[in-house]
């Protein structure tokens, strides 16, 4: 009797542990569908092309590798000679084109009140010719114009300055480097375009929705959590296989794999809260871990 008792017990706790460890279970698969999470996070930011529109040697360099710049500040100058005497003869051609035009005007002036006078003095074919030439003087002033404002733009431009608030990156400029025009010259971070992107397993991503909360830790700051929101799902993620080989054929890899690998997405999130002590690095990385709660969505 005694042993059928402890038999008895033996199978209600054990029943009772294979119970608790469903429930554990069947929450860890909860957790796992409701508050999807991964450790492959990446900082993120634009990063702009600094592009010169003009060329030439570099003759201020006011900054350095990694400083901080502020929107409209100096980076580099080119030097302005050259432009400076473009914009000197753009100006000494409009003044002869202009000088033309006069002359052009006046002649065309005399010859109507002329042929107003004694139509037969001028023949109103010469009268035509004189108007059409100054017609021609007025285009000739107006290109003038048009070629000194090219020729003061292209010596604006050899002033590059920051187009936004960011971080000098990887600068290997110097002075008296020379600068190609419409060739990137240095690299410049957007300090206000920083967003992070979670790579979630396909299996994943059903549940996520634009506007579910985030919660992202860096692994340079594992203890001081940023806050964000869903910003965007990537629809699309580039495939080997499929892609045309030197015949034109699909090439597809041959796999050996017993187990397939779910892909992974890219969850675009927008951060909302960063602590003051927290500086964001393009390409550090980080856990992101998403509400996907019916009531958390927007």
């Amino acid at each position: 009797m005694g042993l059928a008792k402890t038999s008895i017990v033996r199978y209600l706790i054990t029943l009772g542990a294979v119970a608790i460890a469903g429930l554990v279970l069947a929450s860890m698969f909860r957790e796992y569908l409701f508050q999807p999470w991964t450790r492959d996070g990446h900082v993120r930011a634009q990063v702009i092309k600094v592009t010169p529109r003009v060329g030439g040697p570099i003759v201020e360099l006011p900054i350095q590798d990694n400083q901080p710049v502020s929107k409209g500040e100096l980076l580099f100058k080119i030097d302005p000679r050259t432009y400076e005497l473009a914009v000197e003869q753009a100006e000494a051609k409009l003044k002869q084109a202009q000088a033309s035009e006069i002359v052009k005007a006046d002649q065309a002036r005399r010859g109507r009140d002329l042929y107003k006078k004694d139509k037969g003095a001028i023949s109103e074919q010469a009268l035509v010719r004189k108007e059409n030439d100054l017609l021609v003087a007025k285009a000739n002033v107006e290109v003038a114009e048009a070629n000194l404002h090219a020729a003061q733009l292209d010596l604006d431009f050899t002033e590059v300055r920051a187009p936004v608030d960011g971080y000098v990156t990887n600068l290997l400029l110097s002075y008296g480097s020379q600068t190609a025009a419409n060739q990137p010259a240095l690299a410049l971070i957007d300090t206000g375009s920083f967003w992070v992107y979670g790579f979630f397993k396909e299996t994943q991503t059903r549940n996520i929705r634009t506007g579910n909360p985030v919660v992202v830790k860096l692994m340079s700051y594992p203890d001081t959590p940023l806050e964000g929101v869903v910003g965007s799902i990537g629809w699309g993620i580039a495939q080997q296989d499929g892609e045309p080989a030197a015949d034109l054929l699909p090439m597809i890899n041959p796999s050996f794999d017993w187990i397939r690998l779910a892909q992974r997405i890219p969850v675009r999130i927008r951060l909302t809260r960063v602590p003051d002590e927290v500086e964001l690095r393009v390409g550090t990385t980080a856990s992101v871990f998403v509400s996907t709660d019916a009531e958390a969505a927007r």
